[in-house]
């Protein structure tokens, strides 16, 4: 598995299957899966901590620690080592990155994977914020600002045997928490195990593609990151449609089109610098290992959670 995995994640899928349609309809049909979980679970770093925060309901957090144990777990599966595009940036980038992150998403008023489920509920404003997103990459790309850092990759810390067992315990301590609130146990387990195993075989098959870089990835994958793109944004309309039984498009103000624009180009500056969003942290560097995941990380919630706290949050789960 390793040996063939080797040959197709970096130059196979990522390359020569690429051009071929079953490996577009591969990464399309993936693509759209991830679109339709993000929705169908309401999966957002925003409504997790302002949960936690104001309501003392840990359950979503719970399960964004549980999506990177189900990528870690694939990753076991596929024997392949999760893989930064890009090394970690210094502590001197590191730390304020981070922290820019979180001003971007309560800026935006969701991060990068709720923004794809908040789009797919007809609230086109978010796409401002992959606008700013995306302008972010494309200005760095032209000018070339930073220096390239080569791609770092780490084996797994844990097995897989570990890694069930693990998933499992957290599994039961989310079923815990959740018999005290409202939150649907069922929706969100099937929508985080979806949303980890999708999104790490897109990375496995799709070398570069993150959510975060969902648009900014057409710059370095044109067609790969364009299928997976439009296809994850279908998939969260879909699921809305599904949900609601009809789909009603929410027209932006100026006002709501300069906040998502302005919490993209924030939260794009600091996925810039860290490198990578949310999404990378949980599903690649949480897996690896990496401390500096876990710092970011841990920086990032807390500068949102400081905010929610003194400021509130309009942040709701939708399903």
């Amino acid at each position: 598995m390793s040996e063939f995995l080797a040959s197709t994640s970096a130059s196979g899928l990522a390359a020569a299957s690429m051009e071929s349609w079953s490996g577009m309809a591969l990464l399309g049909v993936l693509g759209f899966v991830l679109g339709f979980a993000l929705n169908h679970g309401s999966i957002c770093t925003v409504i997790a901590t302002r949960e936690l925060v104001s309501e003392k309901m840990p359950a979503r957090f719970i399960a964004l620690v549980e999506c990177a144990v189900w990528a870690a777990l694939v990753y076991a599966i596929f024997e392949v080592s999760p893989t930064m595009h890009q090394g970690w940036s210094p502590l001197g980038y590191l730390v304020p990155a981070a922290i820019l992150f979180g001003l971007g998403t309560y800026v935006n008023g969701a991060c990068v994977f709720g923004s794809v489920g908040h789009f797919g509920n007809g609230e086109i404003d978010f796409g401002f914020a992959f606008l700013g997103i995306f302008a972010v990459a494309y200005v760095e790309s032209l000018l070339g600002l930073l220096p390239d850092q080569p791609p770092i990759s780490s084996s797994l810390p844990l097995g897989p045997v570990l890694l069930a067992l693990a998933l499992l315990a957290i599994l039961a301590l989310r079923l815990g928490v959740s018999l005290k609130s409202e939150t649907n146990f069922r929706r969100l387990t099937l929508s985080i195990g979806a949303t980890g195993i999708t999104f790490t075989i897109l990375a496995v098959f799709a070398p570069g593609f993150t959510i975060t870089s969902s648009v900014g990835s057409i710059i370095s994958i044109p067609v790969a990151g364009a299928v997976i793109s439009v296809c994850m944004f279908g998939g969260s309309l879909v699921s809305a449609r599904l949900r609601k039984r009809r789909f009603v498009l929410k027209w932006p103000t100026i006002r709501t089109i300069a906040r998502r624009a302005l919490g993209g180009v924030l939260m794009g500056l600091g996925s810039l610098l860290i490198p990578g969003g949310n999404d990378t942290l949980l599903m690649i560097g949480f897996p690896m290992g990496a401390w500096q995941a876990a710092l970011a990380y841990v920086l990032f919630v807390a500068t949102l959670a400081v905010l929610i706290a003194k400021f509130g949050s309009m942040a709701r789960s939708w399903s």
